[in-house]
């Protein structure tokens, strides 16, 4: 298949955090419609369980929606399983409740 050059231009013309931007985006999805598959659920029913339109969830599954954290810790506890798990290069102190609630004030 040809591609077009204007095309191919504007591809090129992309950031590499655009880039990185959308491919996260689309493995969030990808990672959502396997634990959906899993356990047996449709869209409709993550809707139900967020008290969403079947509509928004479609467009959130179409891979170029920005999730917000509230959105994934939502997506998360509705599906009670992990979507995105975070690494960092050295541990760090777990967190309790009454140290957030300071940092928090």
């Amino acid at each position: 298949m040809k591609r077009s050059s204007i095309l191919e231009k504007r591809r090129k013309a992309v950031s590499p955090e655009a880039r990185a931007s959308v491919a996260l985006s689309f493995r969030i999805v990808d990672r959502i419609h396997d634990i959906l598959e899993e356990k047996g659920l449709k869209q409709k029913d993550l809707a139900e369980r967020l008290d969403k339109s079947e509509a928004e969830i479609s467009k959130w599954m179409r891979g170029t929606h920005n999730f917000t954290i509230d959105t994934l810790v939502a997506i998360e506890t509705a599906l009670e399983a992990p979507i995105l798990q975070v690494y960092h290069q050295k541990d760090y102190p777990e967190y309790d409740e009454e140290t957030m609630m300071v940092a928090e004030s």
